[in-house]
Parts: C-alpha cells; sequence; structure tokens
C-alpha cells in the first residue's frame, strides 16, 4: 500500500488511480463538483486554506484535484469547510460525515443543505475511495518528517497557486 502524507496532491492522485469501477457503481447516482475546504492549520503546515476539489459524473470521477478558492467558489456546486483535525476524524472514519455535517464540525459554504444532505448515504464509499493509500496526517510525523512535508508542501503551494 502506498504510504500518503495528508493532504499532499500524491494522495489526490493515487486515490484517483486507484479509484476503480466498483466505486463508480456503488456512487452512480452521484454527479456534481465538490469542494471540501481544508481550514488553515498552521501547526500542521497547512498556512492557508486548502480546497480540495471532485468532480462526478454518474459515478465517474472526471477529476481530483486541489483549486484555487476562487475556482472552488466559482465552480463547485457544493463547499464543505472543516479544519484539518475533522477531516482527518472523517478520513480515519473516526467520524462520520452525516454527523460531523448536523454538529456543524463541517459547515456547508456553497449550496443547497437538503442536497447536501442527501450525498449522506455515499459519504462512506466517498471516504473509501480517499482511503485506499496508507494515508498519514502531519500530526502524526515526527519532527524530521513534519519539517520534510512542511517544505514539500510549501514549495508545492507555491508552484501549484493553491
Amino acid at each position: 500500500m502506498t504510504r500518503c502524507i495528508y493532504p499532499m496532491p500524491e494522495w489526490l492522485e493515487e486515490s484517483k488511480k486507484l479509484y476503480d469501477s466498483s466505486f463508480e457503481k456503488k456512487l452512480q447516482k452521484i454527479s456534481g463538483h465538490y469542494a471540501y475546504r481544508i481550514k488553515a492549520e498552521p501547526s500542521w503546515g497547512i498556512d492557508k486554506d486548502l480546497f480540495q476539489c471532485s468532480i462526478m459524473d454518474a459515478g465517474k470521477l472526471i477529476e481530483m484535484r486541489f483549486y484555487t478558492e476562487e475556482e472552488a467558489v466559482k465552480e463547485a456546486d457544493f463547499i464543505m469547510a472543516a479544519s484539518a483535525p475533522v477531516w482527518k476524524n472523517i478520513l480515519t472514519k473516526t467520524d462520520k460525515f452525516v454527523a460531523a455535517f448536523m454538529a456543524r464540525r463541517i459547515k456547508l459554504d456553497k449550496g443547497n443543505p437538503v442536497k447536501a444532505l442527501a450525498l449522506g448515504p455515499y459519504a462512506g464509499t466517498m471516504v473509501d475511495s480517499l482511503t485506499q493509500v496508507e494515508l498519514v496526517f502531519p500530526d502524526d510525523l515526527s519532527p524530521e518528517e513534519f519539517g520534510q512535508f512542511k517544505a514539500a508542501f510549501a514549495e508545492y503551494r507555491e508552484r501549484a497557486g493553491v
């Protein structure tokens, strides 16, 4: 299993490669442009908000990458926002999307709340598609690994403009 550090772009790249017909079938009722705002978390090396975006068409994964805020606001049907630790809890399955959304740990920055809740039954499958790699989080890294991650992540964001 490939080891990826959240939220490095390699995580999304590997997740996209591993997305297969089983996910497509389970998510066949899902179409839209979804953005997930990872709020700034300087202690994790995330100095400003980051937008993870996915485009789905009847379960087919069309695109998955990080967007600028402007792209996300302009193009996404939904923007769901939470702190990096909340997203960690969702991705490690110690919290569930619907519970976090209802408790306002995940907030809807853009989109219809009723339609956002309708995604709830599919959230587990979406999370499964993003956790087919060994996912490691910045708060779990050694100080040396964290320093390397922080530098690489800052360089990536500068280069990618996200």
